[in-house]
């Protein structure tokens, strides 16, 4: 049975548990910047991208994540519009016994 999303494992780095890869996870997010700090921190959209990656984890049976990796890319829209894209990957892990 999967964790709920509270009891899952995150790990920007390895792990030291005996653990398998189940499959690899991606998430993006679209913020425009003028939202930051007017209703929105700057974190909520990282704090967004990691619970869709914990929801792929769970629907797939995983214990959690390792190697996460976020990447923040600022661009500019065609009518003049700052935006942030916010990508993030992660590998998704079931844990096993020795």
């Amino acid at each position: 049975m999967a964790r709920s999303l509270e009891n899952q494992i995150l790990s920007f780095g390895e792990l030291q548990e005996p653990h398998t890869s189940l499959t690899i996870a991606y998430s993006s997010v679209r913020v425009e910047t003028g939202k930051l700090y007017n209703g929105m921190e700057p974190i909520d959209p990282i704090r967004h991208l990691i619970i869709i990656l914990q929801e792929n984890a769970r629907d797939m049976g995983g214990d959690g994540l390792k190697n996460i990796q976020i990447k923040m890319v600022p661009l500019t829209q065609p009518d003049g519009t700052q935006i942030i894209d916010y990508y993030a990957m992660a590998t998704i892990i079931k844990l096993t016994e020795e």
